[in-house]
């Protein structure tokens, strides 16, 4: 099954304005959408000069992919005081020139959603946290502001006011601050764009829970189509996380806000992800609908790594980030940092706290070897720098895999050669002290940087496995926590016939993709749209899937028959086939030596936070 894409991260850094204390005036209207559609009026600062660009987003910090945000602009016009038109060219996808601009009164435009264009975005679908969606008949709005809002060349830094009109039974739910509010319009205000792009907002009929947790006011935020989901229930989920986030950091939480955002869908995204894309001060989650018994692991795993990202890249971070720009951004190399080690702390903060086991810690390792395993083998500051380019853009979700694993061996390193006296969060604290959310390091002196700050050893491991392709040391660096390292054989398991596997709008397993269809897949004669019903007498749900779907791999063998029920346009079919097999990856296993030494055993404690 094609999985989730989890965290990633859009932040915001404060710089100085550059001109005076004038704003931009920002007014949206969600009464009167039409047609998927929102009318956006922008009153822009004094213009000092006879000619400007205004731009729409090509790329939003985090999402290492290319959106072109001015797609979804029409309509698109400049008048002066007067109300008249002024001349405007439109020079790319994400940029129009206006000319006489000294008389610029105010920009008009309407502005499409992305969430649901198959059409118009075939080749280049937006990662739904990342992007909006209007949908006015259910009353919900997602509002991700860059998706909405353009700022004037040169003038980034002004301060913005967004006034939002909308039904009165509906409540935006976002980080933004909010100036004043009334039964039907709200007014928020931001210090520059950055800042502004960095507050998504939920409109819907509130279903909101505020709580106070390690000094800081925690909102939930849910939109569940049909009431499948509570804010409450996904509260009391990321209560103790929170907790637990806290203690990670040093005994209080960095922020003295945060809002978990959450759009629950009950149909396929285009995309056939889901996840949740980061800020300063909250997350935006698109996620299917289902209850907290089959949500609540998933929203925790999620919000763990999202939360985090509060250390990297907000408060650790280069100047690509710090500078970020939206028409012609430049990459940085540390992917590993920004992404990996989030990811790997994600995962340890659960286990030092108790809230899952050791063991599953390592069974989340294995699956991060599995993934990694399946990329090519290429320097990972490359593949960073070079993310939006066509041939490494593919690689990554390893960020996911292997950057979490670079964070682990990090981890390990140091406190193997340090004796336990330094740590990975002890090395983001001094990171975090020297730089902070408004100073940046300079990319290609990361590594120096590090090296200085800790030992020589520590600054050979990052530029021999991540400054350049070799494979991770993972043997060497998990037997120094007494972890047993094994490589079962390859298995030949039975195929499912290579296709991709989603989620339809009552939560049905469903066929969403047959373009890589092997010869079985062919055989059975799979369509998009199927809808599963059954594998061989075994009925298939969201709860079971998994489980089910392994089954069939390890227990089928080659030339078995085999009969899948499907739903085919409202009519029940059977497709038969004989079972194939393929090749199937060694297994990795990885267990806790019961024999491990005195210094094992203190590494292991230090590692994983629990006695052995």
């Amino acid at each position: 099954m094609k999985g989730f894409i989890c965290a990633i991260t859009v932040v915001v850094f404060a710089t100085s304005p550059l001109f005076s204390q004038e704003k931009y005036t920002v007014s949206l209207d969600l009464a009167s959408a039409r047609e998927d559609k929102l009318t956006v009026v922008v009153r822009p600062p004094a213009i000092n000069r006879d000619t400007i660009e205004f731009h729409m987003p090509k790329i939003v910090p985090g999402t290492y992919s290319i959106s072109d945000f001015g797609r979804v602009v029409s309509g698109f016009q400049a008048l002066d005081n007067n109300g008249m038109p002024l001349d405007v060219v439109r020079l790319s996808v994400n940029r129009w020139q206006i000319a006489n601009a000294r008389s610029l009164h105010s920009i008009t435009y309407r502005c499409d959603d992305t969430f649901d264009k198959s059409k118009e975005y075939r080749d280049n679908f937006i990662f739904e946290p990342g992007g909006t969606n209007i949908d006015a008949d259910r009353e919900a709005f997602v509002l991700n502001t860059f998706g909405f809002v353009g700022y004037v060349e040169g003038m980034k830094f002004f301060p913005f006011e967004l006034r939002v009109s909308h039904p009165s039974q509906l409540y935006g739910a976002t980080s933004l601050k909010r100036a004043t509010s009334s039964a039907e319009e709200d007014v928020f205000t931001a210090d520059n764009y950055n800042f502004l792009a960095d507050a998504p907002i939920l409109y819907c009929r509130p279903d909101t829970v505020t709580k106070k947790l390690a000094g800081a006011d925690i909102l939930v935020a849910v939109y569940s189509p049909n009431g499948v989901l509570k804010a409450r229930e996904v509260m009391d989920k990321l209560n103790d996380l929170m907790e637990a986030q806290a203690q990670y950091l040093g005994g209080s939480l960095p922020v003295d806000r945060y809002a978990y955002l959450v759009y629950l869908l009950d149909k396929p995204t285009l995309t056939g992800a889901m996840g949740a894309l980061e800020h300063s001060y909250s997350s935006l989650y698109t996620l299917p609908e289902a209850n907290i018994d089959l949500l609540g692991q998933t929203i925790r795993d999620v919000a763990a790594h999202e939360f985090l990202h509060i250390v990297t890249p907000l408060n650790i971070h280069s100047e690509q980030i710090h500078e970020f720009d939206y028409i012609d951004p430049k990459m940085s190399k540390h992917l590993w940092l920004y992404e990996g080690v989030t990811e790997y702390s994600a995962m340890q903060v659960q286990v030092r706290n108790g809230l899952y086991s050791p063991d599953v810690f390592l069974d989340n390792i294995k699956e991060k070897m599995s993934e990694a395993a399946t990329y090519p083998l290429v320097a990972f500051t490359e593949m960073s720098e070079k993310i939006l380019e066509p041939d490494f853009e593919p690689m990554y979700p390893n960020v996911y895999a292997k950057g979490a694993l670079i964070g682990m061996c990090l981890d390990l390193h140091l406190l193997h050669y340090s004796d336990g006296k330094m740590d990975l969060r002890k090395l983001l604290g001094l990171l975090s002290q020297t730089y902070g959310p408004n100073l940046a390091f300079e990319d290609a002196r990361l590594f120096d940087i590090i090296n200085e700050l800790t030992q020589p050893e520590i600054g050979e491991f990052l530029q021999t496995y991540v400054g350049t392709a070799n494979p991770l040391p993972l043997v060497t660096c998990l037997a120094w926590a007494g972890i047993q390292y094994e490589v079962a054989e390859e298995l030949e398991v039975a195929t499912l016939g290579n296709i991709g596997l989603g989620l339809g709008e009552n939560q049905e397993i469903m066929v969403t993709d047959v373009s890589q269809m092997n010869a079985f897949g062919r055989k059975v004669g799979y369509k998009e749209g199927d809808v599963f019903q059954s594998i061989n007498g075994t009925a298939l749900s969201l709860s079971n899937v998994q489980k089910a779907l392994e089954e069939f791999q390890l227990q089928t063998k080659r030339g078995q028959k085999v009969k899948i029920t499907v739903i085919r346009e409202g009519k029940a079919m059977t497709l038969k086939a004989k079972a194939m097999t393929i090749r199937s990856q060694g297994v990795t296993m990885l267990s806790f030596d019961p024999n491990a030494d005195e210094n094992q055993l203190l590494v292991r404690k230090n590692w994983l936070g629990v006695d052995f």
